[in-house]
């Protein structure tokens, strides 16, 4: 998977930050050959992390595939786990998070 495009950043930059606001932590464990968490820490963490000083975020890289995940806290103390082997593109985790984060 190769790394965002420079227009693309620019697109995201330019355009107001993620409402995020329901959301409290994310926190990510993967391991480090799964391409799709690696390039989602990478390159969509600090998007989200734009505009979103109250977020939270945690990483961890594990030599151990079977337990890779992405927590995600909600203010009101709900935790959605999103399974990493189930996504295959970053941008699809990305949407995930905010769906949920639109959620009641």
């Amino acid at each position: 998977m190769a790394s965002i495009a420079t227009r693309r950043v620019d697109r995201m930059l330019s355009a107001p930050p993620m409402a995020l606001s329901n959301v409290t932590q994310i926190a990510c464990k993967y391991g480090k050959t799964n391409e799709c968490a690696r390039v989602f820490v990478r390159d969509y963490v600090p998007l989200m992390a734009y505009g979103n000083g109250h977020l939270k975020f945690h990483t961890e890289t594990t030599n151990i595939t079977g337990q890779e995940h992405c927590m995600v806290t909600l203010g009101s103390g709900r935790v959605i786990t999103l399974n990493f082997k189930l996504y295959r593109y970053p941008l699809q985790v990305l949407q995930r998070i905010l769906d949920v984060a639109a959620e009641p």
